[in-house]
């Protein structure tokens, strides 16, 4: 019991109160994060804006809908920034007190490196888990409300989008190519086949139209100049019909080919399992949607990992610590995406275990940032 009680007594010892050491290196921290933090994210929303400029031009549709989508999009800007930011202002500070000799001085009146930067690490594990909690129940949904604003402004525009054009897809009892789908008049056009399967693989019946309509109470399936054609169980033809106009009970709705695969990172942990039951259901490839999985835990952990890297960066650094933090920032968080980036394409054509994958780069980074420790030997 006492040795589980430990940690949590060295903590109330050390940091409550919080000491003037510990209040002076991490505000000056938290003040330099705060501010890099909305620099950036300022400078990604006039990005997105510039971008989205030519729907207030020629949009159709109620400009809100562009404000509406550059607001949405604003959780998702923040998200991407945070670890950057917290890079450059770690590696920013410690640099500043590295070059003036009071990180030196602080280790001289007998302060150990580790307990100088244990807030600032504690924060970074904090910032960890928040943003992966931010993600799943702030940016997530905020990004599916952006992509419908971006769906109603850009058809406003008279462009395509969410547009379902030649689609194979298995249903629960058979399997289905459609055309294209207007979903206006929630009918499918241009031609809709389907054949039922039994349990054993076998097809019972096939049927053809030019133009399927789907009513939704009751739930129907109206098909037009329809031909059905059925088997026996020696899969001998046994009927040939042609209808002008026939109903059926597919179990199918018109969403179902409308939107048949929905994106990842527009879905939580808990949508992430349900997409992945609907996707084996339907016969499509789910290795993106584990991956997704892994990533809402993963990701995040860069914050942590960026924290102890810009510390140890930031502890030896010998002239101007803005320009040397500036420099470190892009080259380690441009790494860590390049691999990142590079071990999830891997994981998605099954190069490489998911697992690896997702987790290799934050493990490479953790080991450099002890190994740099070891070298630094303080």
């Amino acid at each position: 019991m006492n040795l589980l009680l430990t940690p949590f007594l060295w903590f109330k010892k050390e940091f409550i109160p919080f000491r003037t050491l510990d209040r002076y290196l991490f505000l000056d921290f938290f003040k330099t994060f705060l501010g890099t933090l909305i620099m950036l994210t300022s400078m990604i929303v006039i990005y997105k804006f510039t971008d989205v400029m030519k729907y207030l031009v020629s949009s159709k549709v109620n400009q809100v809908h562009v404000y509406l989508h550059v607001l949405y999009s604003l959780p998702s800007m923040v998200d991407q920034v945070v670890a950057p930011a917290l890079m450059f202002s770690v590696c920013f500070v410690i640099g500043q007190f590295s070059v003036n000799k009071e990180l030196v001085a602080m280790m001289v009146a007998g302060v150990s490196f580790i307990r100088i930067i244990t807030p600032i690490l504690f924060f970074g594990i904090a910032i960890w888990l928040v943003m992966t909690l931010f993600g799943q129940t702030v940016v997530i949904p905020a990004n599916k409300q952006a992509q419908i604003e971006f769906s109603i402004m850009a058809k406003g525009s008279n462009r395509l989008i969410d547009f379902v054009y030649q689609l194979h897809i298995k249903g629960k009892k058979g399997f289905y190519y459609v055309y294209w789908i207007d979903e206006k008049d929630n009918t499918v056009k241009g031609g809709f086949n389907y054949i039922e399967i039994t349990p054993d693989g076998h097809p019972t019946y096939t049927v053809s139209s030019q133009k399927a309509k789907f009513i939704p109470s009751p739930h129907s399936w109206v098909l037009y100049d329809a031909e059905e054609v059925r088997f026996n169980e020696n899969l001998e033809l046994v009927s040939r019909i042609k209808y002008p106009e026939k109903t059926y009970d597919f179990p199918e709705d018109l969403a179902y080919f409308s939107k048949p695969i929905r994106n990842p990172e527009e879905m939580n942990f808990f949508e992430l399992a349900d997409e992945i039951q609907s996707r084996i259901t339907k016969g499509i490839p789910f290795r993106n949607v584990i991956i997704q999985q892994h990533m809402a835990f993963a990701m995040p952990l860069m914050s942590f990992v960026v924290v102890t890297l810009g510390a140890l960066a930031g502890a030896i650094t010998k002239r101007s610590a803005g320009v040397a933090s500036l420099g470190l920032t892009i080259a380690v968080v441009l790494l860590y995406y390049i691999l990142n980036s590079t071990a999830k394409t891997l994981a998605e054509n099954g190069a490489l275990p998911i697992w690896i994958g997702m987790w290799m780069t934050p493990v490479i980074f953790t080991s450099a940032a002890y190994l740099l420790y070891r070298r630094m030997n303080i």
